[in-house]
């Protein structure tokens, strides 16, 4: 018989695989906003626009990852 999808997220370590997870894409999207705004600053003449994509793009990232963090939480307790 095949588990449900509830006796499978009670295993003891789903919480430390999605960490590990979370983990994993945190520091892809580091090292890939790092790489952006190098470029931003470097190749846009205007500060004015790099300012304005960064808060964007960074207010976004904050938001999500946030909110999977989150619900991770949640989901541990």
């Amino acid at each position: 018989m095949t588990p449900s999808v509830a006796e499978l997220l009670a295993h003891p370590y789903v919480s430390r695989i999605l960490a590990g997870i979370l983990g994993a894409t945190l520091i892809f999207f580091v090292v890939i906003s790092v790489i952006l705004l190098y470029h931003w600053r470097k190749y846009e003449p205007s500060n004015g626009k790099v300012i304005f994509a960064s808060f964007i793009y960074l207010g976004g990232a904050i938001i999500l990852f946030g909110g999977a963090v989150y619900y991770l939480f949640l989901f541990i307790k």
